[in-house]
């Protein structure tokens, strides 16, 4: 029999109790949280033997084999290697740790001590989840070749301004959605994550968005997570014979296979009692036969997990580095010669691309010999105030002789840009407007407006590499 303590009596140890209480060779002997009032109410609704209103205390405990680490992220290292030290077996809940190196000392400490230590990843052991790793490891949909996960969930500010989900350091998306994404990337695609392109949104320093694309190998992956909007949950492995389509990536019940040649397959497969109970049957298991650690969800695993994190945050800050590839951007995407009718072609280019995105734009090219307006375009749901606001990222590209996003970011690392910024709306330090030169001059100006996350710049780089045939290095905004 396993005897269980749990550090932290909030809402997930209420889901953990509701699952253990169905494992048979387990039992809830102790609690542990800061409040008596907490505690007691806690062990009114799933009994243990006794509470401690200390952490240190229950860990002292000698009747209690394995804890439930179940503390808000920024703790999980600290008290992971308190209870690691004490001998005690360590399920911790997602995210193990806030990044890659603490989750190598966690690692390390499980090592020393001899104990079990496992990253509470459900996913990982739902029925599912496995078919779907067989299906994958018998080739059926060929080689892996992309990853693409998304994690999207609108949550009210109003009910976590004040929890720790949107404290700086250890909130944000990426802490707490983006876990469950780096798990599938960490899974299914070997070697070292490098950030290819991201769009995030930061507010008082707390990702609120994120929607990052890595290379791992030369096999590319998508990461998105949100604290600020709805999006379909699922996750899309891509091989060279088929597809694999899984809803709610995080308790997957639903998957779609689709190969070439054939009908798609629906494989539903219900929880074993529920999403929580896999993961701790399995670590139950793996206690009882004397395992250190899990073949499912190594501490390897969570050391990778946290890396592919580690690897989206770089590219949350601006550095120098950001603007010499919008420099480069300006230096590769020049036109021989530029008059009507490239511009027609590259506004119909702006146009068509924009039906790739999930909402509508406006487009303006204007020819700064006379500020005659070559070529505009404005969807169904576009008006008056785009045009203003296209207008003033034009006003942005002539103040800084760079496109409307050099200011911004500039501004971003030295301040350079103060007065733009206190101009309010006459001129828009954002993505959407780029110089259109020839040789040296400035002949034109593109401005787009209407998609968020640094895609009107995107767009514009999109339009102008196909246009002109060429390529230009990616640029990853960070958003405020």
């Amino acid at each position: 029999m396993i005897r269980w303590g749990i550090l932290g009596a909030g809402n997930i140890a209420r889901r953990f109790c509701e699952s253990l209480a169905k494992e048979p060779d387990s039992v809830l002997k102790a609690i542990s949280c800061r409040k008596e009032e907490k505690a007691v109410a806690f062990m009114g609704q799933y009994p243990a033997e006794r509470y401690y209103l200390d952490y240190d205390s229950l860990l002292g405990d000698p009747e209690v084999d394995a804890v439930y680490l179940s503390l808000p992220h920024g703790l999980h290292r600290e008290w992971a290697v308190k209870a690691l030290r004490a001998g005690k077996a360590v399920l911790c809940e997602k995210p193990a740790a806030l990044n890659r190196q603490e989750m190598e000392e966690m690692a390390a400490e499980a090592r020393k001590a001899g104990a079990l230590f496992m990253e509470a990843m459900k996913t990982r052991f739902v029925p599912l989840y496995g078919r779907l790793r067989e299906l994958v490891s018998a080739g059926v949909i060929g080689e892996v070749t992309q990853v693409r996960t998304s994690l999207c969930n609108e949550v009210p500010l109003e009910k976590t301004r004040t929890t720790y989900h949107r404290e700086p350091g250890q909130g944000g998306a990426l802490l707490d959605g983006g876990i469950y994404c780096a798990s599938w990337l960490e899974d299914f695609l070997p070697g070292q994550p490098g950030l290819k392109k991201i769009r995030a949104v930061i507010q008082n320093e707390v990702d609120e968005y994120v929607d990052a694309e890595l290379e791992f190998g030369g096999k590319s992956a998508v990461l998105e997570c949100a604290f600020d909007r709805k999006k379909p949950r699922r996750a899309v492995i891509v091989g060279t014979l088929g597809t694999i389509e899984v809803e709610e990536l995080h308790r997957p019940r639903s998957m779609t296979v689709r190969v070439q040649g054939k009908e798609p397959q629906v494989v539903e497969m219900p929880y074993e009692v529920d999403d929580f109970y896999g993961q701790i049957h399995h670590f139950v298991t793996c206690l009882k036969e004397g395992k250190t650690q899990s073949h499912v969800m190594p501490p390897d695993a969570s050391i990778r997990c946290a890396g592919i994190l580690d690897a989206i945050r770089q590219g949350f800050q601006y550095t120098p580095r950001s603007l010499e590839v919008l420099r480069e951007q300006e230096e590769i995407l020049r036109f021989e010669s530029f008059g009507s009718e490239e511009a027609l072609r590259l506004g119909v280019t702006v146009a068509e691309l924009a039906r790739e995105y999930d909402r509508e734009i406006s487009v303006r090219i204007t020819r700064e010999a006379d500020q005659a307006v070559l070529f505009q375009y404005m969807m169904d749901s576009k008006g008056p105030r785009n045009e203003t606001f296209m207008e003033g990222k034009r006003q942005a590209v002539l103040a800084a002789g760079h496109s409307s996003l050099w200011p911004y970011v500039e501004h971003k690392l030295n301040g350079s840009w103060q007065e733009m910024f206190e101009e309010g709306r006459k001129s828009l330090p954002s993505g959407g407007a780029f110089p259109i030169r020839v040789g040296e001059e400035q002949v034109a100006t593109l401005a787009v407006s209407g998609l968020h996350e640094g895609k009107d710049h995107e767009l514009v780089i999109r339009a102008l590499e196909k246009a002109l045939g060429k390529k230009a290095p990616a640029f990853c905004w960070a958003g405020v």
